[in-house]
């Protein structure tokens, strides 16, 4: 009986642990998405470049593969690469739906296709079964994060093409996902992180083999040669990486301990964070952040966060 309740304690605490660590997660995820709006928009930073930059400085987690166990198998090296070579993929169609959109709506559009899409591939490829309540919470919370998405579409601006990036974004970013769980099963977390994501790396190098992509990486336009480089814009770029790495290590950690369904649901937490976000820059700094809301768009944003809000308390 004693031990049946030690079990039992450890279980509930893991349960609590991912719910909490994709939270913290998601919320440093908003954060950095405000950053990469104003990076690519007001900074003038080509998505191109971003992803670049992106990729490129996650190599040196090579250094650590001594400390790795090999991914073994051809199936293993094959989600090891399509954990790396997808999530660079979602980062760059990502990239460029964000310069088509608002930040606000093309990032739970991404959110809202992230859960759904790992639920159907989770299920074929992982053979995840989860429960009844937790299918409704995932279903909660993508729904409430298309709604937020949703508002844009009746203005004129570049927002089909930005669907289209929205959704091929989210299809990689879920493929990254769900290759990461299955290799976290086959090889440990520390392992599965480093080979994964070193591979994001690769992406990054390989960029620089094709010399289109070269001169746009580092060939600036001559009026933008002529300007000096801005300090504001390094401490972003910077700081920008930094937050980007820690959210996701702690989101894939959280995929490691529970489901990687219902962790890519919580996104539409991050969603909830975001609208609080952008409403704070909105109203602080209009000059260099300005998304405009209708009264309908505010009343359709309360109700997607109450969904979401819902959608979350079925995972509590």
């Amino acid at each position: 009986m004693a031990a049946e309740k030690s079990e039992e304690i450890i279980k509930n605490k893991k349960e609590v642990m991912w719910l909490i660590v994709a939270l913290i997660g998601y919320a440093l995820s908003a954060v950095v998405s405000i950053l990469d709006k104003f990076i690519l928009t007001d900074e003038k930073v080509s998505p191109l470049r971003f992803v670049f930059y992106s990729t490129i400085f996650v190599v040196p987690l090579f250094f650590l593969m001594p400390w790795t166990q090999l991914p073994g198998s051809a199936i293993n090296w094959l989600s090891a690469i399509l954990v790396g070579f997808s999530f660079a993929g979602g980062l760059w169609t990502m990239y460029l739906g964000v310069r088509k959109s608002e930040i606000s709506h093309i990032g739970p559009l991404i959110g809202g296709v992230i859960p759904l899409a790992v639920l159907f591939l989770s299920r074929i490829f992982l053979h995840e079964i989860i429960s009844d309540r937790q299918l409704i919470a995932v279903v909660l919370l993508a729904f409430g994060s298309l709604l937020i998405s949703s508002e844009y579409t009746n203005k004129k601006q570049n927002w089909n093409s930005a669907i289209v990036w929205g959704v091929l974004a989210a299809i990689f970013f879920a493929i990254s996902h769900v290759a990461s769980k299955f290799l976290y099963n086959e090889v440990g977390f520390f392992s599965g992180f480093v080979w994964g994501r070193g591979f994001t790396g690769v992406f990054g190098v390989l960029l620089l083999c094709v010399p289109a992509f070269w001169k746009e990486i580092f060939v600036r336009h001559a009026k933008h040669t002529r300007e000096k480089r801005s300090l504001s814009r390094t401490t972003f770029v910077i700081l920008d990486k930094i937050l980007g790495v820690v959210a996701l290590i702690l989101v894939q950690y959280a995929v490691f301990l529970g489901s990687v369904t219902v962790v890519n649901a919580l996104s539409g937490a991050q969603y909830a964070f975001l609208l609080i976000l952008v409403g704070i820059m909105s109203r602080f700094f209009p000059a260099r952040f300005k998304e405009e809301y209708s009264r309908t768009e505010i009343a359709q944003e309360i109700i997607s966060v109450a969904i979401i809000s819902v959608g979350l308390a079925l995972l509590l």
